[in-house]
């Protein structure tokens, strides 16, 4: 009887019926006494009379874009594109197309003017396609040991919602970028270029995504004693099929390649063989350990040490993490960086206080509490806590113009192409910075010790769908 009991438990849970109850919360059921009655929908009515005012502005709005209305020109008269510092040989603009690598883009393109200046390159890039090959197949490699861990837990759970729901996207941080380089290395972009597929993502994502969800499916309708050999077995299969669309998908990442480069002075140098690594080992040549996280998190200790479950690509490797600090603190050591030549990779609400088409993010530049005649403002706090902001687009800060000794406005090389912006550069000012920037990854020395020390305290682990990294 009692291993009859045991088999039908192994069954439900297998087929996934085991459920609990729903218990919905006061109000949260039907209910008449909260439906939209005649006499509201007529005081609602009664609320917006249609004034000349309001005719003129439905009719621009009937006809134009909310943002393309609400663009302030004032606000952006007085800014030039000029700046009392810029980086050395930053290298050209890139472009990350329809594909959600700007964190990847970025992350290389930190690291491109050392190269540049130090061998007298024309131009240099490095391939994203290469590395994200990699981010792919680890990715996956992650996903499937977290659905491992969590094949216990209810269908529908916030932590599986989350994995199924949120893992498998191009989104990445620095952290990622640090661990594919250490461990691939790194080509150049001539050596494998972004194709198509590279560079328009969404299909091939959902592919990998469909062919790992079914390997949570396979893995669920295992008994849950079963060997971890036997979950192993679902495992590879999954990761070779990945491995074959991503091979489809992108190519086959090179062993060994032969390059060279043209310098400015239109000189050829040697052509010579490379593997991953030893190119990283004798271009890039970074200490990638030297760069420090620091974040901009309202609503959690200040100068605490912050980090964030399951954010990171390879299963062996940290989480991301950050020291929590103001944002003072980070304009200075921003500034400190670029007057040193050294450029630096942070993330931002891209979303907000932006006019893309000219290359601006100015705060208040989109004036939409004008236009509707409502107040819009939510405090940078409250815009995380409440999913209304977050970190979502990360980009590289290569000039800074300096007034008083303050840094009032910044450059920025961000990956959309020339079509945009100053023919690919940007220009975000103080306000814009204070409010909108997130994170920034300074080089150790551009930290005061008092900061450094810090990353030496135990962490803050916060939930894998925090929304600063979600």
């Amino acid at each position: 009887m009692k291993n009859t009991i045991i088999f039908l438990a192994a069954m439900l849970f297998a087929v996934g019926t085991l459920h609990a109850q729903y218990e919905p919360l006061p109000g949260e059921a039907p209910s008449a006494a909260a439906a939209l009655t005649p006499e509201m929908l007529k005081a609602l009515d009664q609320s917006v009379p249609l004034t000349p005012q309001m005719t003129a502005i439905r009719n621009a709005l009937a006809n134009a874009s909310i943002r393309s209305l609400t663009i302030n020109p004032d606000v952006a008269n007085g800014i030039d594109s000029l700046f009392t510092k810029e980086i050395k040989n930053p290298g050209g603009i890139t472009n990350q197309k329809d594909s959600g690598r700007c964190w990847l883009f970025a992350g290389l393109n930190v690291l491109r003017p050392g190269v540049i200046t130090k061998n007298k390159m024309k131009d240099f890039k490095l391939s994203q396609a290469y590395e994200q090959f990699y981010q792919a197949l680890e990715s996956a490699n992650l996903f499937l040991e977290l659905a491992i861990s969590l094949r216990g837990e209810p269908v529908h759970s916030r932590r599986l919602d989350c994995l199924l729901e949120n893992f498998i996207t191009d989104g990445g941080n620095w952290n990622y970028v640090r661990a594919l380089l250490q461990k691939y290395g790194a080509v150049p972009e001539s050596v494998m270029p972004d194709d198509y597929a590279a560079a328009h993502t969404a299909d091939m994502d959902a592919l990998i995504k469909t062919r790992l969800h079914k390997a949570v499916i396979a893995m669920r309708q295992t008994s849950i004693t079963s060997p971890a050999a036997e979950l192993g077995g679902v495992k590879q299969a999954a990761l070779r099929d990945v491995y074959k669309i991503l091979v489809l998908c992108l190519g086959k990442p090179p062993a060994t390649f032969a390059w060279r480069y043209e310098t400015k002075d239109d000189k050829v140098s040697p052509l010579e063989t490379y593997t991953p690594q030893s190119f990283r080992k004798k271009f890039l040549d970074e200490d990638l350990n030297r760069y420090v996280s620091f974040a901009n998190y309202p609503g959690q200790p200040m100068h605490a040490h912050l980090e964030w479950a399951w954010a990171r690509n390879l299963a062996d490797q940290p989480n991301m993490e950050a020291v929590n600090i103001g944002m003072k603190e980070m304009a200075e050591m921003t500034l400190k960086s670029v007057l040193a030549d050294q450029p630096v990779w942070f993330a931002a609400d891209v979303g907000a206080d932006a006019d893309k088409e000219k290359g601006f993010w100015l705060r208040g530049i989109e004036d939409q509490a004008d236009l509707f005649g409502l107040d819009f403002t939510v405090s940078k706090a409250d815009a995380l806590a409440y999913d209304n902001g977050a970190p979502n687009h990360a980009m590289v800060i290569t000039g800074v113009d300096v007034r008083g000794g303050v840094p009032v406005k910044w450059k920025v090389e961000n990956s959309w192409g020339d079509k945009h912006g100053n023919e690919g550069w940007f220009v975000i000012d103080r306000p814009w910075f204070d409010r909108h920037v997130y994170q920034v990854i300074i080089d150790r020395r551009f930290v005061p010790p008092a900061l450094q020390a810090l990353t030496q305290q135990k962490p803050i682990l916060l939930p894998p769908w925090d929304p600063f990294a979600d």
